[in-house]
Formats: structure tokens, C-alpha cells, sequence
């Protein structure tokens, strides 16, 4: 057999509802622990409406930037300098994914234009949902907290801020909400989620044997009134010691740091220092006075300043520390921050550390944050945290199947439990669905899912979605079922989809999983069964595991309980053979009885009574166990019974009917006792020659009292009736077999008064 295997992309019409709380009641769990992974993809999309709350004039543009996968572009958000309450500066939803309470979520940000500083930093927050309902809100100041973390680009500060969830959520705002003094336009680049012990900043500050020397520039008699302190705090991590460099207000000069590093660092990596502005928020105007540069071996290679900087929150609070560089383009082994004087203000600048960010690939994510060391990590088309230049978008998933009981009775109840597992050395899984329809003799009572999937029970359909990701090598279904026919009952899963393609070659079975029951088949005793096997090759039968001589065509018939099953090999010379035995019982057939034979005279009615269980049925129709019946014939009567498995049995008595005498042929003759003038004396007496009955002899009662007892076929000898004047005389004639005749005889008329006697004239005629 050969497994057609289904690949498809899931597609999905979202509709973009005017409200922002659209709930999905069947998602998905995705928990690929993928860090920084973007809600990206199918089923990603942006909520509408954007915007909510207060914020006069703001305005989102290119919002679908956010989910479409590609993180170098944005969504732009205006906000102007003003005061913003509750304003939506992004929704970004996931329709067919949620994602776990633990895990980070969280935006890239940066600046369009002007300085992301602690100020806009501190009026923003991170909201989470689950089907439109309110789970957290993470602040800079509040509990939960919002972490930062830089992810300086190749063109400006990328900024993270995050926070650790404690619910399930599905849906992520970022909510603008306090006084935006600074900050006119900021972008968006992406909503993430992941595991929340990601590496979030790739700093590697240049501290103890990395750095050679620290080396300070000596003033100018125009800067006699500078100062630089501490500068050796610099080789050390520590952000609480820092080297100072100060200018006096109105001074016009300049004064620099230098670390010299022990290593040359090669182009395309980020090179910076981590400082704080000692007097006030860092802002554009002071931010001008910084210049960065690069030297190697004492030779200067590169040169940023002011605003070309790319400069991002390292630690908030009421002064905050940042992250001030440049991605270079020439190799380096020296790091130089100078800080030039500024008219107007006091300039006083605290220096911690310098650094370097490596970027090997070039790619503008720096290496300790890099998915795909060889390629582009800002492509992720199909949201599923692996980079295009790196996604194989290959994966091998298998299917097992087992059932807790494979001979139930029937009417009993089995549990099927389907395991879809990952082979954890390829990537995660997303849009993976299972079909399992549960064939004609399963009839469905229940089911559980494995946490974080859904089964549908009148698709068949398993949605399992992106749950087999991260440390989720495994996920299983079971579903509750009662078996309702008898024979052997194949419950199949197979796997129908997934976004990626599977590295099986295509004939591997390990996508179909299959468990069987066996009901036993009852039949009765005396029958059979037939038992075909699929046209295959050759065959051979086996009962009880025992080989049945001769049994090796592709059909058996069985009349002999036991289990069954056939091994036959394909013309391919494949062994195949069923998994299930066909398991036949053989039933003997009901006891039934229909009682006695009975003798009885023809006509007359006798009770015939059947003894056994199960429904009866006489071939007179009758449903009774006890039955009258009165046939005039030697009649046999037949009662068959039908037992709860179908089996049926009979049995037959006889009733014998014993012919009756039909006719006394009665004679009554008067008697005048010689007085032919008194009639009162007359008497008749009685002759019978009954026709009928047994033969052989038979007995005569008159009025009850037995007279006699004559032969059939000769005229009795006359029976004394008595007067005729006492009337009818009643005469029950009883055969050898007991069958009796019952005839009223009626007296002649008087014969004492009969009239003088008559010449009758005589005719004679001559023939001619």
C-alpha cells in the first residue's frame, strides 16, 4: 500500500472587524521556544480599528508591515509633542495561535525621527489579550515590568521592550498613554513573543585582559577648564563606576577617551560606548556634541557624529544609560568617544564602558541574537521564527496508534489514543492537522486533546497547528468510541497537513496509523462463515495461531469457534496479513421442547405446552408457550425457538386423533305385551349397528347406566327401552379407545291400537 501524502498551506480570509475584540474560540498553542519569534504569518494580522483614546491628530501608517514577516520594514506611528491617553499605537492578533503564560511579549521599536529616550519610553505599555479580554499591562514603573534591551541595526537604535506574561495570550497592543515631549514619529518593526531567557542585547564590553590600555587626549590651552576623571572605570562592566568627562558652559573644545582593545575586530560589527548625561535626559542637542570613532593601529577608519549616531535606552530611570555607536565597515582595535563643548549648556558626560557588538553575517542582528548564521535574519515570511535564509521548511513527523482494548463485546467501550510526534533534529511544525473519522461499527462518545490542539468529531479533524515546536516532540488524541458491530473494525489516522514538507521518502508509512478492534462474530451451530482475504498472492489461514492444512485460497468458511488470520504474500513478495484476528464463536443451538406425544379422540381439544428461552413461534402462528388444539386428523405440531444471538431450534409432537363413532344406526321397535287394545303397556326396545370409531367392541349406556357391550359390524340384540310412554332415551356408545357417540333415541308410536285389517284389490296384468 502506498501513502498519499497531503502538504498543503493553510490559507485563511480573515475578516477585519471594525471592534477590536474579536474572539477565537479554537486556537492552537504555539510554544516553539524560539526567541524574538515574530507573530508574523498565516493568521497574524492587525487589529482594527488602531488608534482608541486620545491623541488629537495622530496617525498609523503601513500597519501591515508588522505582520508581514519582513523585519526590516515598519509601521509608522505620528504622535506629535502632545499628551496621549490610551491611544493604540499597534494590535497585532493571532487567529489561529495562542501562546503561553511565561513566555515574553513584546515589540521592536525605534525611532523615525529624534532621540527614543526614557521620556517616551515611560509613557508607553504592553497590553496582552486572549480572545478579546484584558490579561495584563506592563509599564516601565508598574508590576508587571517592562524590560529594555537595545538591538542597534544598521540604520538607527532598534529598541526591545518586553515583558514577561503570567497568562495565555493571543493578541499583543502596544498603548501610548502620558505627555510625548520629544518623540513626533516612531517605528514599529514587529510583535514577538518567546521563550522570556532569550538573549536580548549581544554586548561584549571591553573590559579587563580585552583592552589593552585607556588613553585620554591632553586639553588645549582652550580647554585648560575641561576635565576627565577616572578614565581606568572604564575597563570594567560595572555600571555603577564610570569615568566623567566634563566641559565647562561656553567652552568651544573638545576632550576624548580612547580604549585601546587587545583584539582587532572585523568590519560589519557595532562598535560604541555606554554613557549617561549627567545633568538631564539625553537629548538631540547634547547628542550632537558625541562623536564616535574608529582606528586601527592607531590609523582612523570611521568617524559618526551627533544624530548619525544609532543610540538606544540601555537602563531606564530618571536619568537613563544608552548605548551610543555605529555599525562599521572597516576592521578596528580602537574605540574613541569624544564629547565636544556646547554654547548653551553644561556638558557633562559619564563614560562606562566601550563595547563591541559582532555581526558576522552582516545582516544587522548582532551574533548571540543570530537565527541564521549564514543568511538574512530579517526575512521570516511564514512567521515561524525561522529566518527565509535558513528554513529548510522541512520537518519529519510520524503517527502511532494504539487501542486500550482490541476484543471488546459488543456494545463495549474502547479508547483509541493517537500520538503525533516530531523528530526533534528537524524544525518545529506549524499548520499540522491530523484526520481521523471513525468508521462505520465506532460510534463516538468522547475525546481529549493534547493541551494546546482541538478535535472536531464531525470532520475527523485533529488541528494541531504549531503545539509540535520547541521542547514538544510529542502530542496525542485519544478519542472514547463504543463498538457496535461484530467483526474486525479498522480506526485509521493519517496526517493531512502541515506548512512544511516532510523529509520521508514518500513511501514511509509513518504518516497512517492504524489500531483494529475485533468483536466477536457469533454464529450458530450448524452454520457457517466465509472468511476473504484481499486479492494479494498466495495465502495461508491459521486458527488459533495453528496452520490449517489445505487452507490457502483467498476465501476460508469456518464453522468451528476460534481466532482467525491469514498471511499472504503479495506479488511483490511483501508478507502481509491482517492485525486483528476474526474471532468466531460458535453457539450452540436452543433448547426446546414441545412436551409428550398425546392420543386423543378426533375433535376433542388438548393443551400442548413448550419449554425453553428465548421467543417462541407454533406453525399454528401462535406466540405462546401453551397452545389448545383440537384436530379431527393425526396432526403434528412444530415450535420453533429463536435465542438472543439468532440461533434458532424446534421440536414437533404429535397429536394423534382416534376416530369417533359417527352414527348409533339406532332401530326402535314397539312391543304391545299381546294387549292390541291398550297402549299404555306398550314398550320398545332398542338395535344399534354403529358405524365409525375404533372397531372391535363397544360399550352402550342407556340414560347413563351401561346395558351392554357389543361388536362392531353386527346388529346389537334389542335393548330394553321401557315404556314408549316414558319418551326419548339417550345412548352414549363408547369404543375401545374411549371415543364416544351421543345420540337421543326417540319411541315408535303405540302399536296396541291398530285399525282392523284392510283388503288391499290386486291388479293383474297378461304381458302380450
Amino acid at each position: 500500500m502506498v501513502t498519499i501524502k497531503t502538504t498543503c498551506r493553510l490559507l485563511l480570509l480573515v475578516f477585519l472587524s471594525f471592534y477590536s475584540g474579536i474572539a477565537f474560540s479554537q486556537q492552537t498553542i504555539e510554544n516553539n521556544r524560539i526567541c524574538l519569534d515574530p507573530i508574523a504569518g498565516t493568521g497574524a494580522y492587525v487589529g482594527t480599528p488602531l488608534g482608541g483614546g486620545i491623541c488629537v491628530l495622530c496617525s498609523i501608517s503601513n500597519a501591515g508591515n508588522v505582520v508581514d514577516g519582513n523585519l526590516g520594514n515598519y509601521a509608522t506611528v505620528t504622535l506629535l509633542a502632545q499628551a496621549v491617553s490610551g491611544y493604540n499605537l499597534m494590535i497585532v492578533k493571532d487567529s489561529l495561535q495562542y501562546y503561553p503564560a511565561g513566555n515574553e511579549a513584546g515589540f521592536i521599536i525605534a525611532p523615525d525621527a529624534g532621540l527614543l529616550n526614557a521620556a517616551v519610553l515611560s509613557n508607553l505599555s504592553i497590553e496582552t489579550y486572549r480572545n478579546g479580554v484584558l490579561q495584563e499591562t506592563a509599564t516601565l514603573s508598574g508590576s508587571p515590568t517592562l524590560n529594555l534591551a537595545v538591538l542597534q541595526g544598521t540604520s538607527n537604535g532598534k529598541q526591545i521592550l518586553s515583558f514577561t506574561t503570567t497568562a495565555d495570550f493571543d493578541e499583543v497592543r502596544l498603548v501610548g498613554t502620558g505627555t510625548v515631549s520629544a518623540l513626533t514619529t516612531l517605528r514599529i518593526y514587529e510583535a514577538f513573543e518567546g521563550p522570556a531567557s532569550c538573549a536580548h542585547d549581544c554586548i561584549n564590553a571591553l573590559t579587563g585582559s580585552e583592552v589593552s590600555s585607556v588613553t585620554t587626549d591632553t586639553p588645549g590651552i582652550l580647554c585648560i577648564a575641561t576635565s576627565i576623571t577616572n578614565s581606568g572605570n572604564t575597563n570594567n562592566a560595572d555600571t555603577t563606576d564610570f569615568a566623567t568627562i566634563n566641559i565647562p558652559l561656553g567652552l568651544a573644545c573638545s576632550r576624548y577617551i580612547q580604549v585601546n582593545a587587545s583584539s582587532t575586530y572585523p568590519a560589519g560589527s557595532f562598535a560604541g560606548f555606554l554613557i549617561k548625561e549627567n545633568t538631564s535626559i539625553l537629548g538631540l542637542n547634547l547628542l550632537g556634541g558625541v562623536t564616535i570613532s574608529t582606528y586601527n593601529g592607531g590609523v582612523l577608519q570611521e568617524t559618526v557624529a551627533g544624530t548619525s549616531l544609532l543610540s538606544a535606552v540601555a537602563l531606564p530611570g530618571t536619568t537613563p544609560t544608552y548605548q551610543v555607536g555605529f555599525k562599521t565597515t572597516l576592521p578596528y582595535n580602537q574605540i574613541r568617544i569624544t564629547v565636544g563643548g556646547v554654547a548653551s549648556l553644561l556638558t557633562s558626560i559619564n563614560v562606562y564602558y566601550a563595547y563591541v557588538k559582532l555581526d558576522s553575517d552582516n545582516d544587522g542582528v548582532p551574533d548571540c541574537m543570530d537565527k541564521c548564521s549564514t543568511g538574512d535574519d530579517l526575512l521570516d515570511t511564514d512567521g515561524d521564527g525561522i529566518p527565509d535564509g535558513c528554513d529548510s521548511n522541512a520537518i519529519d513527523l510520524s503517527l502511532s496508534k494504539t487501542v486500550n482494548n482490541s476484543t471488546p463485546s459488543k456494545g463495549g467501550t474502547v479508547v483509541f489514543t493517537i500520538t503525533a510526534t516530531r523528530d526533534n533534529t528537524t524544525q518545529n511544525a506549524t499548520g499540522v492537522k491530523v484526520t481521523d473519522i471513525l468508521p462505520t461499527g465506532l460510534t463516538y462518545v468522547s475525546h481529549s486533546a493534547g493541551t494546546g490542539t482541538f478535535y472536531t468529531p464531525g470532520t475527523g479533524i485533529w488541528t494541531i497547528g504549531s503545539a509540535l515546536g520547541g521542547t514538544t516532540n510529542n502530542i496525542s488524541l485519544t478519542i472514547t468510541a463504543t463498538a457496535d458491530s461484530s467483526g474486525v473494525v479498522s480506526n485509521v489516522a493519517q496526517i493531512t497537513a502541515s506548512n512544511e514538507t516532510d523529509t520521508d521518502n514518500a513511501s514511509t508509512q509513518d504518516h497512517i496509523a492504524s489500531a483494529c478492534v475485533t468483536v466477536p462474530i457469533d454464529i450458530c451451530q450448524g452454520k457457517t462463515i466465509t472468511l476473504i482475504a484481499p486479492t494479494a498472492g498466495s495465502y495461508q489461514w491459521y486458527r488459533n495461531d495453528t496452520l490449517i492444512v489445505g487452507a490457502t485460497n483467498d476465501t476460508l468458511i469456518v464453522a468451528t469457534s476460534g481466532d482467525y488470520t491469514v498471511n499472504f504474500t503479495s506479488t511483490s513478495g511483501c508478507l502481509s496479513g491482517n492485525c486483528c484476528p476474526v474471532i468466531i464463536n460458535v453457539n450452540a443451538l436452543p433448547a426446546i421442547s414441545a412436551g409428550s406425544n398425546i392420543t386423543a379422540c378426533a375433535g376433542t381439544t388438548s393443551n400442548l405446552t413448550a419449554t425453553g428461552t428465548g421467543t417462541l413461534l407454533w406453525n399454528t402462528g401462535a406466540t405462546t408457550s401453551t397452545i389448545s388444539v383440537s384436530p379431527t386428523l393425526t396432526t403434528n405440531y412444530t415450535v420453533t425457538i429463536t435465542d438472543a444471538l439468532g440461533c434458532v431450534n424446534s421440536d414437533t409432537v404429535t397429536v394423534t386423533a382416534n376416530p369417533a363413532p359417527l352414527s348409533a344406526n339406532a332401530v326402535a321397535i314397539c312391543d304391545n305385551n299381546s294387549t292390541t287394545g291398550d297402549s299404555s303397556d306398550d314398550t320398545f326396545t332398542i338395535t344399534l349397528n354403529p358405524s365409525g370409531g375404533s372397531g372391535g367392541n363397544y360399550t352402550v349406556s342407556l340414560n347413563g347406566s351401561v346395558v351392554g357391550t357389543f361388536a362392531y359390524g353386527t346388529t346389537s340384540v334389542p335393548i330394553p327401552a321401557g315404556l314408549i310412554t316414558s319418551g326419548s332415551k339417550t345412548l352414549i356408545i363408547t369404543d375401545s379407545n374411549t371415543c364416544e357417540l351421543s345420540t337421543v333415541v326417540n319411541p315408535p308410536a303405540a302399536c296396541s291400537s291398530c285399525p282392523p285389517k284392510v283388503c288391499v284389490p290386486i291388479t293383474i296384468v297378461k304381458s302380450e
